[in-house]
């Protein structure tokens, strides 16, 4: 049987008169806009040749599109009629594959997402959600994952009416944190299911509140020294004109005033930055023996001599960004040589591999009759192990009732016996830096003997240790 010549098409007509119309228009729209005749047809055939591509890639896919569904439709109908039934194993073989489809793309989402049955169980979750909510594979109560009473209840009003609901939820164990979780309903196999995403907000709002806090601590820490300076300054311009030695004398308290003012800065910028990642936990790996023995080393000569301390051979790995660790490191030492005296030993002992009850008991449990205080802890974890830096020094120790507010902005001791001062934000920067990482903080202290903080950090259990602790501190 001879081949069949393909039917002519006929042209187009709306099409061709629409395109010519836009071109009309181009062409008016460029010669009033340039006024050359040259850009203008240029322009002209760009916007023609355009139009012609897209017309002819639009009529391509939309008949690659109708032929795919031509060809399901065949398929189907064939199904129906088959007497093998190859029709039903092909649809089933659809459905699965939209199934894990599905299930991929919600395992992939960034944010955390579950999945409730009308029963209250959990049915679906993705990484995020299991890391954000550490759910275990028995877990299946939605209620016992999220305690959340409102949250409950709000999902129980969407099972019950169908409307999407969003709500605000917040947190402040260990860290503030600030979320934002829509939830809606969706039918499957005629049952009907509820969605949460959740999105978290923190760092949003945490970047509005340290704007503000930045210019309200800013604005009362300066005036003090910002005032000194005024006066000294207007001192030196009248009656200490020709008096050099009062000259030279003022020169060096303005000196000391704007150190100050730099050093307040310095650490208020440092406080926001890391309150505004706090609530995201560290992943790195560090050693935490190194990172202290580094700060230790960068010390004047005269101010190492008064340091005990010993860093074993093997390293003490810490989950923990290595900067950060430094900069416990670093304050925890400033404080115990500026404020335990000139003539005060500095002892700084690193422990590791310590449970919970373990770490807590060598942070703060060393002298009988001290005051003690926990400035942070961190959540009950019964599988972690941490591992503990204790900096103690012999000077004139600190008050009972100066211990609780320790780590708040801006608090200082201001009758210590060494008679100097600090921003007052030190403590906080290491408060902000141990609950970041997950940690605790610890304060002890007996006036006469000395103080001593100490900072217990969790450890990656997958780099375990060499050597049993008895045989690492043994040397």
């Amino acid at each position: 049987m001879p081949e069949s010549s393909p039917e002519p098409t006929a042209p187009n007509w709306p099409v061709i008169a629409t395109i010519l119309g836009v071109l009309f228009v181009a062409f008016g729209l460029i010669y009033g806009l340039t006024q050359n005749v040259a850009l203008t047809l240029s322009g002209t055939l760009g916007v023609g040749l355009a139009l012609a591509i897209g017309w002819w890639l639009g009529t391509d896919t939309i008949s690659s599109v109708l032929e795919r569904k031509n060809l399901v439709g065949q398929g189907s109908t064939a199904g129906t009629t088959s007497p093998d039934g190859g029709g039903e194993v092909a649809a089933t073989s659809l459905v699965r594959d939209a199934v894990r489809f599905a299930r991929a793309a919600i395992e992939a989402t960034p944010n955390p997402v579950l999945i409730v049955d009308s029963a209250g169980r959990l049915v679906g979750t993705n990484q995020a959600s299991r890391d954000r909510f550490s759910i275990d594979a028995g877990q299946i109560r939605f209620s016992a994952v999220i305690r959340r009473p409102n949250l409950v209840d709000a999902v129980s009003d969407v099972f019950k009416t169908g409307v999407t609901r969003t709500l605000s939820i917040e947190s402040r164990v260990p860290v503030d944190r600030y979320e934002r979780v829509s939830i809606a309903a969706f039918e499957a196999d005629q049952e009907r299911f509820v969605l949460l995403s959740i999105q978290d907000e923190t760092e949003a709002r945490m970047s509005e509140r340290m704007r503000a806090d930045f210019l309200a601590n800013a604005s009362h820490e300066l005036r003090t020294p910002l005032a000194g300076i005024i006066g000294f300054i207007e001192t030196l311009r009248g009656p200490a004109r020709e008096d050099a030695v009062a000259r030279d004398r003022f020169l060096e308290i303005l000196h000391l005033q704007a150190d100050r003012m730099s050093r307040l800065i310095s650490d208020l910028l440092s406080l926001s930055r890391i309150e505004l990642n706090e609530h995201v936990a560290p992943t790195a790996r560090s050693d935490f023996a190194a990172a202290v023995q580094e700060i230790v080393e960068s010390l004047p000569p005269d101010k190492q001599k008064r340091i005990q301390f010993k860093a074993g051979d093997d390293p003490l790995w810490v989950i923990g960004d290595w900067d950060e660790i430094q900069q416990i490191a670093a304050n925890l030492i400033d404080n115990a040589l500026k404020y335990g005296g000139a003539q005060s030993d500095i002892r700084i002992v690193l422990s590791a591999w310590l449970d919970r009850e373990s770490a807590l008991k060598s942070a703060m449990r060393e002298w009988d009759g001290a005051s003690r205080l926990p400035l942070t802890s961190p959540e009950v974890d019964r599988d972690r192990l941490y591992c503990t830096l204790r900096v103690e020094d012999s000077g004139p120790g600190i008050a009972r009732q100066h211990l609780p507010r320790l780590s708040e902005r801006f608090y200082r001791v201001e009758e210590t016996a060494t008679g100097k001062s600090g921003t007052g934000l030190g403590l906080a920067i290491v408060k902000h830096i141990v609950n970041r990482h997950r940690g605790g903080l610890v304060v002890e202290s007996e006036q006469g003997r000395g103080t001593a903080f100490s900072v217990y950090l969790p450890q990656p259990l997958e780099l375990g240790p060499v050597r049993t602790m008895a045989e690492i501190q043994a040397g």
